[in-house]
């Protein structure tokens, strides 16, 4: 199985630090040449100099369609861009549908769903003059297949990127271009090591059959799979990374 890298460049949003990140070094690992994009320079610099020569740091805000434009545009300086992750997301708010307001819905929309859009489309575009073909990964969650109480807003966002990829996938096929996504569930990072450690840790650990939380790594070894020709057959997928726990 040709799980090789060498010679592909590809672009990770959100890629300073937790999945992202870990999906950037797993690339860099496996031979790409990797640009990482988030909102902060500091952290996306230091990020990229951990990863080493072969990653560059970008900033961009997804949000921002002319922000997403010059970062495809950088980073096709380094050779034509012909894996995406689509990582960047926010989950800023934990609120019942209810009191979920309209500016709510916009900020998360910007981000998790528009975002994925306009970079997909800047990429695309670029491959489909160079008639080469490429893969791009939505990171999408099990909220975006199953729902949760209080983070509706945010699992429809992430439906919508699994949906979105089907999208890419059948309108794109005859390109050339393969569009899948990755549903993690539980993952330790930062931002979830207050919950983990908190009296709901043992609970939501208990609800994953395997009897752990995943790692950022379990999540990278699947997009690097995506990314490779090892999976040159596989488009419009999602490909769940829960430990077992949607089964529940």
């Amino acid at each position: 199985m040709d799980m090789d890298l060498e010679g592909k460049t590809a672009i990770v949003t959100g890629g300073s630090r937790g999945i992202g990140y870990a999906i950037a070094e797993a690339f860099v690992g496996s031979g790409a040449r990797v640009v990482i994009s988030a909102r902060g320079k500091e952290a996306l610099d230091e990020a990229a100099k951990r990863l080493g020569p072969n990653a560059i740091a970008i900033p961009c805000d997804v949000a921002d369609p002319e922000s997403v434009r010059a970062l495809v545009e950088s980073a096709s300086r380094l050779g034509l861009v012909d894996v995406l992750v689509n990582n960047a997301g926010i989950s800023p708010f934990y609120k019942r549908v209810e009191h979920t307001t309209a500016e709510d819905l916009d900020q998360l929309m910007g981000v998790n769903l528009r975002g994925a859009w306009c970079c997909s489309i800047e990429v695309a575009t670029r491959l489909f003059e160079a008639e080469r073909p490429g893969s791009i990964i939505n990171v999408s969650s099990m909220l975006g297949l199953q729902p949760d109480e209080r983070q509706g807003a945010y699992g429809v966002t992430k439906a919508g990127l699994i949906h979105m990829a089907k999208v890419f996938a059948l309108e794109w096929a005859d390109r050339g271009i393969r569009a899948n996504a990755l549903a993690p569930g539980w993952t330790e990072s930062d931002l979830t090591t207050a919950l983990f450690e908190s009296r709901h840790g043992p609970r939501l650990k208990g609800d994953v059959p395997l009897g752990r939380f995943a790692t950022p790594e379990d999540v990278a070894s699947a997009a690097v799979y995506l990314a490779s020709d090892a999976s040159s057959y596989v488009t419009g997928a999602v490909i769940t990374i829960d430990g077992g726990r949607s089964l529940r």
